[in-house]
């Protein structure tokens, strides 16, 4: 049986007094030790041993300001993907039971795509209605060219511009949520497709 074995079943036999721990460093180019923590030893690696001179447990030095937080960002860059991780796993399962399968998959997101679609159409509408008064706005303007317009006039020809312009960012804004839509069927398709590989919900 080795030496160190043979001391550590000893030891594990003796009372706990016959037992007294040491501590000990190097520092200054020395070994330091004691039965507490010798005081050249605060802020350097120690080392625990028994009543054998056997090292029971080693104590690493206490980390720096900077190795601190070193170490606090770290952790903190772990939880981190672990959050995320975890929520990526949770939208998996989330799309895996939303679609029994992927054809019906493809149907929602046909679906989605339809609503958007007859969404930007009447916008589109409402444009086209904005310009045709604008044009019976501009015509009904023509008889004041010699003259003042009516504030109503004036305040309708204002409206019917800020009318114009709001259904023209809107038509732009709803074409790019369908591009989005479009972008984020495909990621989803994808996901679907590797997430169920090898089942029978790939129909």
């Amino acid at each position: 049986m080795p030496a160190v074995r043979l001391a550590l079943l000893f030891a594990s036999a003796l009372p706990m007094a016959a037992q007294a721990a040491t501590f000990c460093c190097e520092a200054n180019n020395k070994t330091y030790c004691d039965e507490g923590v010798p005081p050249a030893c605060y802020g350097k690696p120690y080392r625990q041993l028994n009543s054998y001179g056997v090292v029971v447990k080693q104590y690493a030095a206490p980390l720096t300001p900077e190795q601190q937080a070193q170490k606090d960002a770290e952790l903190a860059r772990q939880r981190a993907e672990e959050e995320k991780r975890a929520e990526q796993e949770r939208q998996d399962r989330k799309l895996v039971s939303m679609y029994p399968t992927l054809s019906d998959m493809d149907v929602g997101h046909e679906r989605q795509l339809s609503d958007l679609k007859k969404s930007q159409q009447q916008l589109e509408q409402k444009l086209a209605d904005a310009e045709k008064k604008k044009k019976q706005l501009a015509s009904e303007a023509e008889f004041y060219k010699q003259g003042k317009q009516p504030p109503e006039l004036k305040g309708q020809i204002e409206s019917n511009d800020k009318d114009i312009a709001a259904q023209k960012a809107a038509i732009e804004t709803r074409g790019k949520d369908i591009e989005a839509a479009k972008a984020r069927f495909d990621s989803e398709k994808q996901r679907y497709i590797r997430l169920t590989a090898g089942t029978d919900r790939q129909r």
